[in-house]
This record gives C-alpha cells, structure tokens and sequence, in this order.
C-alpha cells in the first residue's frame, strides 16, 4: 500500500476531528463549565507563577495534564477558553491518527477501510464531541494512552510509565491493562519467565511515575496559590473518589438491560435527548428532525455484525485474540468494560450528566465494525457495513453542521461572560456565588473579579480575599433580590448589595 494512501487517510482523519471541534473551540459558551474553569484558572496560575498543581485544585487524583498544557499558551496568548481547549482538540487529532494507524498496520485494514472503521470516533456525534474536548480531568486522553498501551506492548517499562501516567490521570486507562492482559492470556496462557519479566518491568516503570507523582504532590499548590498538603486531604480524596461508584448487586440485571438497550447508543448519537441534557448550550436535540431515534436499528446491526465475526472466528479457527483481528479484540473489550463497570458501579442510576465515566463504550462500535472488516471474506458485506458507516456519519455531520448554523445565525447567550462583563464594567472587585457560577466567571473576568464559592471550594485564595473585603462583597444569585441590587444578566442572574 503507497504511502500517499497512508498519508491521505491520516489528513482526512485529522480534519475530521478538527472540524467536529469546531463549534466547542470557536464559540466558548457552546460548552464550558466550572469544572473546565478550574483548570483554566490552574493554567494560568501556572503561567503566571503563582502556582504548581499535581491534581486539580481540591483534589489528590485528576492529573492537572490539562493545565499544564494550556500553560505555555496562556503565557504567550493570555488566557481564554479556545487556548485552554486547544491542546486538548490536539489530543483527539493524535488519538485519531493512531486509531487509524494501528488499524492499518496492526490490523491489516487498508487506510481507506481503516479510516471508515474509525468513523465513530473522527465524526463523533457532537454530544461526544462537546465531552472529548472537555478541560474538566481527562475526558479524551483515556482514547489516547490506551492506544499507546497497545502500541508499547513489547515494551513493558514504557507500556508501565504510560500506564501510570494514564492511570492517575484518569483511572479508565486500567481498562486497556485488563484488555491487554485477556488478550495475552487467551492467545498463550502458559506461565513464562519472560511475562515475568516484562510485569516486573512494567511495574517498575509505574512505580517510578507514581512516585514522582505524589513526591511533586507533597510540593504542590493543592487549592491554589499560597496553599499547602494538608494531611487530611489524601483521605478525603480517597472517601470523594469512592463516592463516585455505588455497589448495590440487586440493581445489576435491570442495568444491563438499560446499559444495552438504550444507554449503548448515547456515545453513537442514537437516543433521543436534548443537547443541554449533556451540558451544550443549545436548543436543539441530539437527534435530527424527522430521524428517529436509530439504536435499535444500529445496535442490531453491531450485534449481527459481532455474531458474524464469532461464527467466521470459529468456522476458520481464526481467534478474535490473535493476528489482525487482535487489536479490535482490544478495543472492543475496553469499549464492553467502560460500559459495564460504570453500569454496575452506579447503583441502576445510568445518567446523562454522569455519562463523562462512560466514554470508551465509543470503543465497542469502533472495535466490533473494525473486527468485520477483517473477516469478513465477502466484498458485498464489507460494502454493506460502508454504507452502514457512511449513512451514520452522514447523519452525525448533519447534526454538526445544524449546531454550527444555530450559532452563526442565532448564537445561544453566554450568561457568565455577560456576568463577567457586568461585574468588571461596574467596577465590582468581589463577589460570593455558587460553585457553578463562582469560577467560571472569575475565569471570564480574568481575575479582575474574584468570585468566591459559596458551596465546593477548589481555590482558598478566593475565599480569604472575599472575606477581608466582605464590606463590598456583592451576592450573586440565580433568583430576584430580597434588599438592594439589580439584574445583571437578564433572567439569568441578581447581583445583591450587601446591606451597610
């Protein structure tokens, strides 16, 4: 196969990722959270040298890779929602042209067939799309580090300093380790020095990572500026990170049923939802109109599609573990763990605001149409599942392309920019607000406001500067004013002055 082929399909990959991007860099409002702010606050305490996070501010896990990142770019372009997205759409390019690399290579696709695989993640639904590009922990890395799991395979040291780094970042990269490890076992179960050797590599490998990970940790700026380790806060980040999952037995059937009836299809854009129900601030659905829901139809053709496989696998005694049909085995299975451990893990509760813990499922669709394009001996049913994935990323550009007209001719509000806005033209320098509303306005006001919170407290500094000028501190709420103040942002939000 030329290498201009190659090279086509990589830069097709690539623009792909970049323009369902799009709307998420060009418009900050599109979707852009406390969360995000918070680390675009870290990013320019670190430009600035005010600050070394590990983690996010507040936390002892959520690797601050985000941050650091849209650092260099703050410094040299000032601070703003597209720079601190910015590395993170690069991220998603990267994990894009290796998808379709390690398909081409690995799994003897070529890059035409490899790249329409790949379709479920370069067109990503723009649900998935908002969530990808994300600066709220590590959203689209996970798809990164476990493809360079796959690829650092025979390199157990870098396969353990990759896994670690991934690890702590954010805890789904184990389920490429657990892939890989099946895999392995399936292939040639046979216990062997060299395993032996290449784990105790791998964890040398994390251990060294991990230790210097928490040595910088003991050294950081946990809740910002002028901050230091408190001793309780590693347990309390333990307790905070256990209460994320929920272990109730009883709830598992009902969940598996609801995880591939209808939950399955949210990563493939497939259910019927509304784009704010995911955090993108729009009007419109996540469907299109006159296209009903389609994960029933889609999700029976995966699953014939993946019977298909199982039976050519068994008939020509080809297994889905070994050879070409090994990396889409790898992807399928961390696809198949992401959405089963967080079903089993939620106590029934499969939600749309906590679907961030899900993402890789995204993997199930990419690894099962990848495992038939290579066995799959018919041409005819190779064309089918083209069409297949032509008609889906039709239907998935079409809702791009329906979000990015509804901002060029009527752009949704950005009520924390116009708060922003409110706030600095009038000369308020302190403020007291909700978590959500808190950050991401001292965000948008570029510290020329300081917002502290009144519930979550992830930066002391805001705290301690609010309560020295509390004379002049102004309340800003989501409902009217009980005494003085005004409406700041039409219908959004109340700035209430303080009673002298």
């Amino acid at each position: 196969m030329s290498q201009r082929s190659v090279t086509i399909a990589l830069a097709v990959a690539a623009a792909l990722v970049l323009a369902r991007s799009a709307v998420f860099l060009l418009w900050e409002q599109a979707g852009f959270d406390a969360d995000q702010a918070i680390f675009g606050l870290m990013a320019k305490h670190i430009a600035e040298g005010r600050a070394f996070p590990a983690f996010l501010y507040g936390e002892g896990y959520l690797l601050a890779v985000q941050a650091w990142l849209a650092a260099p770019l703050f410094a040299v372009f000032g601070s703003s929602v597209a720079m601190l997205k910015l590395p993170v759409v690069i991220v998603n390019v990267v994990t894009a042209a290796l998808l379709v690399w390690v398909l081409y290579r690995d799994g003897g696709l070529r890059p035409a067939t490899a790249l329409v695989a790949s379709l479920f993640f370069l067109v990503a639904s723009p649900v998935m799309a908002k969530l990808l590009v994300e600066t709220n922990g590590g959203n689209p890395e996970p798809f990164l580090y476990a493809l360079l799991l796959w690829v650092l395979r025979d390199r157990p040291l870098a396969f353990g300093v990759v896994f670690a780094v991934g690890f702590i970042h954010r805890e789904f990269t184990a389920y490429g380790v657990t892939a890989m490890v099946a895999i392995s076992l399936l292939a040639d179960p046979r216990i062997r020095y060299e395993r032996f050797k290449s784990a105790a590599l791998a964890a040398a490998g994390y251990l060294i990572v991990s230790q210097s990970v928490r040595t910088a940790y003991a050294f950081s700026t946990p809740f910002g500026p002028g901050t230091t380790i408190d001793a309780a806060l590693s347990a309390a980040d333990v307790l905070a990170l256990t209460n994320r999952y929920c272990w109730v037995p009883e709830t598992i059937p009902a969940s598996m049923l609801r995880l591939f009836g209808d939950y399955l299809g949210l990563p493939f854009g497939a259910t019927d939802h509304r784009l704010v129900d995911f955090g993108v601030r729009s009007q419109l659905p996540v469907r299109l109109a006159g296209v009903p829901p389609f994960w029933p139809v889609l999700g029976t053709i995966l699953a014939a599609a993946l019977v298909r496989v199982l039976w050519i696998a068994v008939r020509d005694r080809r297994p889905l573990w070994r050879g070409p049909g090994a990396v889409a085995t790898f992807l399928l299975l961390i696809g198949l763990q992401s959405g089963v451990v967080y079903a089993v893990a939620r106590c029934g509760r499969l939600e749309a605001d906590t679907f961030r813990y899900a993402l890789l499922m995204l993997y199930v669709g990419v690894g099962i149409v990848a495992l038939y394009f290579i066995y799959e001996p018919k041409r005819a049913g190779r064309w089918i599942m083209t069409a297949v994935m032509i008609a889906w990323a039709a239907i998935s550009a079409a809702g791009h392309v329906r979000l990015f007209e509804e901002y060029v001719t009527r752009e949704p509000a950005g009520p924390h920019r116009a708060l922003a806005s409110y706030l600095v033209e009038r000369g308020i320098r302190y403020a007291r607000a909700d978590y959500w509303t808190a950050y991401t306005t001292t965000f948008f006001a570029n510290e020329q406001v300081v917002v502290a919170s009144t519930d979550t407290v992830r930066i002391e500094e805001y705290q301690r500067q609010v309560a020295a000028h509390d004379r002049d501190a102004v309340q800003v709420q989501r409902e009217p004013c009980a005494g003085p103040g005004e409406e700041a942002v039409t219908g959004n939000y109340w700035v209430c002055r303080p009673v002298k």
